[in-house]
């Protein structure tokens, strides 16, 4: 029995790694140029969906819709999506059944919109709060907290929702609690995009001024910020995987940051335009959306002018925004006639993994179970640094020496800042600069002054134990002759 079972699991494990081996040869899916001199992004949509299943070209749409523009977002699984316009019409979709599943009509602009844990509540950014409807298009829930959004994030992991508001403040509120857990002072005006690292959760804000921001619902400070354009930053985009950091500005430019080093590895320039959207797909693909058309790109690598991998023009409209649905090779665009869908080849995960929450096939049950599960995983807003998976489930080994050597930066930065520091001599006995040194020092602890004290108090402390030994002595009159002797 043991010897069949064992050539059971042999056979099922030799089965497996020909299959995947098999996969993995094909996972790509991308478009192949027959001739040298043929160019893929010629390619028009019309023979894509002639060349493709009757299935895969199922997804090759366009949804007119009055009162424009919209903006699109699409659910984890990738099988819902949300399309909000500025008429004040926001409407969920099931992609699967190409049918509309929950209207509201909301009589004022709706600016961002997004799902919560699932595909039953969703959260629209209105003109003075965020309300949250369920599957059923009724008003669930009012965060009057949230004041002016134009933005919205939701961090599948943490339960959080953040919002980012017109008055520069942005805001996190937990819902599976209802509490509002943090709001941070940007300080650089009204936020013009937002978008979320899907490995460490961190939110990354472009600003007016041309300066990309992280940030933490844990610290009141951003993590990090990178002057990234000469102008505003208009896109910003992170990739599945964490590791890219794509922003946008209105200089023209499209810049790709590498998230380890912080460093630009690869930079576009738009002629004549400006992006108003970025999008990552699951493979690495990233769509840039201008005023009239979508670039799609194969690799953030291989940025290059004129040589896009696919390329869509919009008819006689202004785009929104654009997103990639996951697990399928389709992107969705929101523009001003309504929305449109196209296929990108080789932009969806082939595969997908269901225990965590991201089955496109789901039952009811089964997403039920996905959020209690979610629930139970649920992570505190501390694990939300720029460290991600790797700091996660890590212990601290030694944490006074980490404190010491932590205390020893400091000081060694403090010294360094203080020998840059030159007082300027003045041959009239006063100095300026030194009254400002000494003002600014005076609340200041450092390594020497701690140690100058330390050596006075030792000192009025002897001083003061001999002046008791003194006192506490018995005195006789011949005391005042010893004393003399002991001045001569």
């Amino acid at each position: 029995m043991m010897r069949r079972q064992r050539r059971r699991e042999q056979h099922v494990r030799q089965t497996y790694n020909d299959t995947a081996a098999r996969y993995e040869q094909t996972d790509e899916g991308l478009l192949e140029p027959e001739t040298p001199t043929e160019r893929t992004h010629k390619t028009q949509q019309k023979a894509i969906v002639e060349a493709t299943s009757a299935n895969a070209a199922a997804n090759a749409w366009r949804k007119a819709l009055p009162k424009g523009p919209y903006g699109i977002n699409v659910a984890r699984t990738g099988r819902h999506a949300v399309c909000y316009g500025a008429g004040g019409r926001v409407e969920v979709l099931d992609l699967h059944r190409n049918v509309r599943t929950a209207e509201v009509r909301c009589g004022e602009v709706c600016r961002a919109a997004t799902f919560l844990h699932d595909e039953t509540m969703v959260a629209v950014a209105q003109r003075k709060y965020v309300y949250v409807y369920d599957q059923d298009g009724a008003e669930v829930h009012r965060m009057a907290k949230h004041l002016e959004p134009e933005h919205l994030s939701y961090l599948p992991f943490h339960f959080l929702l953040a919002s980012a508001g017109h008055a520069g403040w942005l805001k996190y509120n937990d819902v599976s609690t209802g509490q509002f857990v943090a709001e941070h002072n940007t300080k650089a005006g009204a936020p013009r995009s937002l978008a979320q690292n899907p490995q460490t959760a961190v939110l990354c804000l472009g600003h007016g001024n041309g300066v990309c921001s992280l940030w933490s619902p844990a610290q009141s400070k951003p993590l990090a910020r990178l002057l990234c354009h000469r102008g505003a930053v208009d896109a910003v985009a992170c990739a599945f995987d964490g590791t890219y950091l794509a922003t946008g500005g209105m200089d023209g430019f499209v810049k790709v940051w590498d998230c380890r080093t912080w460093r630009a590895v690869k930079e576009l320039r738009l002629s004549g335009r400006a992006p108003v959207s970025l999008a990552f797909s699951q493979t690495g693909r990233i769509a840039v959306t201008c005023a009239k058309s979508v670039e799609i790109y194969e690799s953030a690598k291989k940025l290059k002018a004129f040589q896009p991998y696919l390329s869509h023009k919009l008819d006689g409209s202004h785009a929104t925004n654009s997103v990639f649905r996951p697990f399928e090779d389709v992107l969705l665009v929101g523009h001003a006639l309504g929305v449109d869908s196209i296929l990108v080849p080789g932009a969806g995960e082939a595969s997908y993994d269901a225990i965590d929450g991201d089955d496109p096939y789901r039952s009811k049950k089964g997403r039920k179970t996905a959020v209690v599960r979610g629930l139970l995983d649920k992570l505190p807003i501390e694990t939300i640094t720029l460290q991600g998976a790797g700091f996660v489930g890590t212990v601290e080994r030694d944490a006074a020496a980490a404190d010491k050597e932590r205390r020893a930066l400091e000081e060694d930065a403090n010294a360094a800042l203080s020998k840059r520091i030159k007082e300027k001599k003045k041959t009239r006995g006063r100095s300026k600069l030194k009254a400002k040194l000494k003002k600014r020092m005076k609340n200041v602890v450092s390594k020497e002054t701690q140690l100058l004290k330390e050596k006075l108090a030792a000192r009025k402390k002897k001083q003061a134990d001999s002046v008791a030994v003194q006192e506490a002595a018995p005195t006789t009159a011949l005391d005042r002759l010893f004393a003399r002797s002991s001045r001569r």
